[in-house]
């Protein structure tokens, strides 16, 4: 049987917090630092590991709303309409990972931020705009 991603984590932190951090001298104290800025992060991944599909798919799920917001009626040139094509191409492509499916579309969204500044005609850049900024707020 495989262990759990969960599992492996806490053994990992259990050899740390057990055996290495009691093993650092005194006068180690940037390795002392260093170990206990590890294990929190460590713990934290712990905590969070249960909730992250959840965390990925309302994330895959905001930029999706952000990029269809973003592809209703793009008007520019020709560097503003091929990255929307390509960002409806995107959107149109879900898989079964929501993370790698919220990287793909965050990259679109990305893409056509820059197009836009190329040669997207000013009223839909600036609905772009606006959406883009209320995506990287949220």
């Amino acid at each position: 049987m495989t262990p759990s991603i969960q599992v492996r984590l806490e053994s990992v932190l259990h050899g740390l917090r057990d055996v290495i951090v009691p093993a650092l001298k005194p006068e180690e104290a940037l390795a002392g630092e260093q170990i206990g800025l590890i294990i929190a992060q460590l713990d934290m991944l712990v905590r969070q590991l249960p909730h992250a599909d959840r965390f990925h798919r309302l994330c895959r799920d905001d930029a999706r709303t952000t990029a269809t917001e973003i592809l209703r009626e793009p008007a520019g040139g020709p560097r503003s309409l091929t990255a929307a094509k390509a960002l409806a191409a995107t959107l149109g492509a879900e898989n079964d990972d929501p993370h790698a499916d919220y990287l793909a579309i965050a990259e679109g969204i990305a893409t056509i931020t820059t197009a836009a500044t190329a040669d997207g005609e000013a009223a839909w850049r600036a609905r772009l705009d606006r959406a883009v900024l209320d995506f990287a707020c949220r």
